[in-house]
């Protein structure tokens, strides 16, 4: 089995090589013969921070690209390939912001795909309003990133608002016995992500019937959460909110193990990768997620089900995908393959931006409707948990794939 890790080496020894200039773009990948095209640019992480998100975005990117041109673009009366072109924004804003600007400029792609997290996906917004030409997010999801935008939209996330991400698990986990569970202790970083969390986090726990005891900001780079930890066990919370990327939960529940600070309910942001850094102790954490294999609620005509999705991937990676994320990646050029079709004009990039704006549809990954700010407004959150070193789907029950745990199983009492 081919590795993310190998994956990326791969990719570096090919800059390194002299195949690229060092400009962070790696080659496109060959359409067709003689085949028209439309070049698709997917500026991503593949190294830095948020290389564990870059990794599994491309995965899905190139089985899109797979799927679609196995039946190609029918514009008008002409059917497309896709040629991609993937670029390494090495988790930096500034350049996941210049590579956008190139992408769409020098380099002539039809579309571009960019901005994974809310601090890259801020950085490509003025790019895409002054060129006036629509992206698409790789992910990113944050209400408050979006928000400058709103009324005339240039940028479109394939994910739901960042807004309900616990809405499926704050009621759940309220009526929980044995040790029934009420207060809330957040860590979050000090960025849009943490900030936009703060303000929201005490209306909506108190919705719920829950309380909120205190939020604990982090420095963004930060990797030492000892004190973090040390402040946020005096509350002695019956749940304890980790709100941050992959990096910073592998972290603090490191430290949390170190510490043996466990309340009886622990929920992350996020779940890629967690299980092979941390190991049996992730089992039990709650995690909101947006996709499973056997959800087959949605299908589009070129990957075709969830189920179908997970089947290339297995054949293709010889491995289950771990979580939703290669699925969100894929789904933003089902999105685009579909728009583009709609328009009639592969040219006519306002053409292309209104097709998004007005966009009622659905791929394999979940139904797609953008409201004024460019969110994904049908977009599903599921509440899921990681059992047995997988994530399940547990809320709401017409999707539940196994009943939830409570308490946390690494929970002492006092």
């Amino acid at each position: 089995m081919k590795s993310l890790k190998n994956e990326r080496r791969d990719a570096v020894k090919m800059l390194g090589a002299g195949v690229v200039a060092a400009s962070g773009v790696l080659p496109a990948r060959r359409a067709v013969a003689q085949a028209p095209v439309l070049t698709v640019a997917s500026i991503l992480p593949l190294s830095g921070g948020f290389a564990q998100y870059g990794q599994e975005l491309a995965r899905g990117v190139d089985l899109a690209v797979e799927a679609i041109n196995k039946k190609g673009v029918k514009v008008g009366n002409t059917v497309y390939q896709l040629k991609l072109n993937t670029y390494d924004d090495k988790t930096d804003a500034t350049t996941t912001a210049r590579l956008t600007e190139r992408a769409m400029t020098a380099d002539n792609a039809d579309i571009a795909i960019a901005g994974c997290g809310s601090v890259m996906a801020k950085s490509v917004i003025p790019v895409a309003q002054r060129l006036r030409m629509p992206v698409l997010a790789q992910w990113a999801q944050v209400d408050g990133v979006f928000a400058g935008q709103k009324g005339n939209p240039y940028f479109f996330g394939t994910m739901p608002p960042f807004s309900k991400m616990y809405d499926n698990i704050w009621p759940q986990v309220a009526k929980f016995n044995s040790p029934k569970v009420q207060t809330v202790v957040m860590v979050t970083p000090n960025d849009e992500l943490g900030v936009f969390m703060a303000r929201d986090l005490p209306a909506k726990l108190a919705q719920a019937g829950l309380k909120h005891l205190h939020t604990e900001m982090f420095p963004p780079t930060s990797q030492d959460f000892s004190a973090t930890l040390e402040r946020c066990s005096r509350h002695n919370p019956d749940i304890f909110l980790i709100n941050c990327y992959t990096p910073q939960i592998i972290a603090v529940f490191k430290q949390m193990q170190a510490v043996k600070f466990f309340p009886p309910t622990v929920i992350v942001e996020a779940p890629s990768r967690l299980f092979e850094s941390i190991g049996p102790g992730i089992n039990g954490a709650f995690v909101p997620s947006f996709w499973a294999p056997h959800l087959v609620g949605t299908r589009d005509e070129y990957v075709g089900t969830s189920t179908d999705f997970a089947a290339a991937y297995q054949a293709k990676f010889k491995e289950a995908p771990p979580d939703f994320v290669a699925a969100c990646g894929a789904a933003n050029l089902v999105v685009y393959a579909q728009a583009i079709a709609r328009t009639g004009n592969v040219k006519d990039k306002n053409a292309l931006l209104n097709t998004l704006r007005k966009f009622d549809g659905e791929t394999f990954f979940s139904a797609t409707r953008y409201g004024d700010d460019g969110l994904n407004l049908k977009a599903p959150i599921f509440g899921a948990q990681f059992q047995d070193g997988k994530v399940k789907l547990v809320y709401p029950e017409n999707v539940r794939e196994q009943p939830p745990v409570h308490p946390y199983p690494g929970w002492k009492k006092a």
